[in-house]
């Protein structure tokens, strides 16, 4: 199995995002996603990763949720809030995370812990993010100097998106809980993939 640990934000926090998100396209992009442009993940996908641990045998399962519940426990709640944006290698689009994000890596590093493997450092997270669009395959031009890349335009249609969204603030939310949650590669939407939650954890006693 698949498995990674998240905390997603409530419905009020991506109803905000949602219109920021159309504001730059993204409802014209899904809406009609023959005419090659960006895959835009559903709000049911957009999370915030703590830890993912790839592949899992089923059998590792319950301790690993037994382990993630105990440590919730020692996790209390913490403010965040979706904030800026950027790209990674003009292939990923993200939303930033602010707040109490030293609660957010702490509980990240827990995560991470609780593996019932090792994780190698690529798979690690090294910024806390919220994605929300991925180029598809071609869509991405190689890298330039910078006065070819200024005569040639961004490098992807994320990069715009970005630069539009890098003043955006959302409204703050308290995370409670997170949850461990299965990816299906290739089921969900668009060939995307599929994210089902497997447990819940609430944080705190």
């Amino acid at each position: 199995m698949r498995l990674f640990t998240a905390v997603f934000p409530p419905a009020h926090v991506l109803d905000h995002l949602d219109l920021a998100l159309h504001g730059v396209g993204a409802n014209l992009t899904v809406s009609d996603a023959n005419r090659g442009g960006p895959r835009w993940l559903p709000r049911e996908m957009q999370h915030v990763t703590l830890a993912f641990y790839a592949d899992v045998p089923e059998g590792s399962v319950p301790d690993l949720t037994d382990e993630l519940a105990t440590l919730a426990k020692e996790h209390r709640p913490f403010e965040l809030r979706l904030r800026g944006a950027g790209t990674f290698s003009s292939k990923v689009l993200w939303i930033g995370v602010d707040g109490e994000t030293s609660a957010l890596r702490d509980l990240a590093s827990a995560c991470l812990d609780a593996s019932p493997r090792e994780i190698p450092d690529e798979l690690k997270p090294h910024r806390p993010h919220l994605t929300v669009a991925r180029a598809r395959a071609g869509q991405v031009k190689p890298p330039r100097g910078r006065w070819r890349r200024a005569q040639e335009g961004p490098r992807s249609e994320l990069e715009p998106a970005a630069g539009a969204l890098s003043v955006y603030a959302g409204p703050s939310w308290r995370a409670e809980s997170f949850a461990l949650v299965e990816s299906r590669m290739g089921e969900g939407p668009q060939g995307g993939p599929l994210y089902t939650p497997v447990e819940w954890f609430p944080l705190g006693d």
